[in-house]
Parts: structure tokens; sequence; C-alpha cells
């Protein structure tokens, strides 16, 4: 058993430290895949079941589909700006 823990720990070991590594050292395809995640929020808001899919997003807003559009459409223009800031910085 105590084999098993050690293939565990260190498989978590693994993971928390690709992770930091990501956050410290490549904090733009983070940005990158949140602006991916939020264009796919958009592309939701668009479809049939828009409202639950406003509610699911933003729950506080308790499904205004336009409010949650312009919501996620401000975290969209700050994300790219947060990413073309990066860009500039790695060179």
């Amino acid at each position: 058993m105590s084999v098993l823990n050690w293939i565990f720990g260190l498989l978590l070991l693994g993971v928390m430290l690709s992770i930091l590594y990501d956050i410290l050292f490549r904090p733009w395809k983070l940005i990158r895949e949140s602006i991916k995640d939020l264009e796919k929020q958009l592309k939701h808001l668009d479809g049939r079941f828009a409202k639950l899919h406003a509610f699911i997003i933003t729950p506080w807003l308790k499904g205004d589909v336009e409010m949650t559009r312009a919501f996620v459409s401000q975290k969209l223009a700050l994300r790219r700006a947060e990413l073309e800031l990066f860009e500039k910085l790695r060179r």
C-alpha cells in the first residue's frame, strides 16, 4: 500500500510542478486558453439555450442574456489586452 501512496504522491507533485511552471514561466498560455473559453461562452449565448447558459456563466445576473454577453465581452477584451501586454514583454 505504501508503494501506491508514493506513486500517487509523485504524480501529484508532478502535476503541481507543471501547473506552477505554467503560472510562473508561461502565463500567456493560460491567457490564450481563457480567451478560447470566453469565445465559447459567447458562442453559447447565441444558441438555443442562451438563458440557461447565461445563468450558468453568471448566476448573479439571473439568466439575463444581454448583460451576460456584455460581461463576457468585457472580460474577453481585458484578456486580449493582457495577452498583448505579455507578447510585448516577451520580446
